[in-house]
């Protein structure tokens, strides 16, 4: 399944309208460790389509990142967080915390699938260490 995050009901919805238009199916998840609503869909799709869903889950991305900020700036609250959902080869989920300086920093640098690619990578070379040298790979 592909899994793609949203902070605010009113962006999701957007994206499961969009969801529809295409006629593709899709479920709701509400993941509870980053309060956020995760829409999955088959990965069984055209290449096509599933740029075509990448690009508007990326469209739709500043404007919920404005939504979640400003929601968090109306609350009573003066805490600033950011985390990077994981998943991990077991099925486990884990949610790793990051300064959000640095992460507003990386993402005006690269796309988010530029930096998923990069977050996976290092996942994957943890739980697959490999010491050989990095000129043999």
């Amino acid at each position: 399944m592909l899994e793609y995050l949203f902070f605010n009901r009113e962006i999701a919805d957007k994206f499961i309208a969009f969801l529809n238009k295409k006629s593709l199916e899709w479920e709701e998840y509400i993941d509870p460790m980053l309060d956020s609503i995760v829409i999955k869909t088959p990965e069984d799709i055209e290449d096509d389509l599933w740029d075509e869903l990448d690009d508007y889950h990326e469209l739709l991305a500043p404007e919920d990142q404005k939504l979640l900020e400003e929601n968090m700036e109306d609350s009573d609250t003066e805490t600033n967080a950011a985390g990077i959902y994981i998943q991990l080869a077991g099925g486990k989920q884990t949610v790793a915390q990051v300064d959000p300086d640095i992460m507003n920093r990386m993402l005006g640098a690269i796309s988010m699938d530029e930096f998923n690619t990069f977050v996976e990578t290092i996942v994957s070379s943890v739980e697959n260490p490999d010491d050989s040298p990095i000129c043999h790979t």
